[in-house]
């Protein structure tokens, strides 16, 4: 996956998002506060959805931040 953009099905990354989406508004822009949260989604997909879902791609902490999903926000 390294250098390629993660395509993932914007329904299997909903649930995950909503660890970046729901950041109080006091904390956005806290890059330290993204970066963890975007972690901390990326924690969720792989234990919950990857496990669960034969198919589904591991990847790591930059792909999953490249995912295309993540730049609609």
């Amino acid at each position: 996956l390294e250098g390629k953009r993660l395509a993932l099905n914007s329904s299997v990354l909903l649930k995950p998002l909503q660890f970046i989406l729901h950041i109080p508004s006091e904390e956005r822009g806290n890059t330290v506060r993204e970066c963890f949260q975007i972690e901390f989604a990326r924690f969720f997909y792989l234990g919950l959805y990857v496990q669960n879902t034969p198919g589904l791609p591991q990847c790591g902490i930059r792909d999953f931040a490249k995912a295309d999903i993540l730049f609609l926000l």
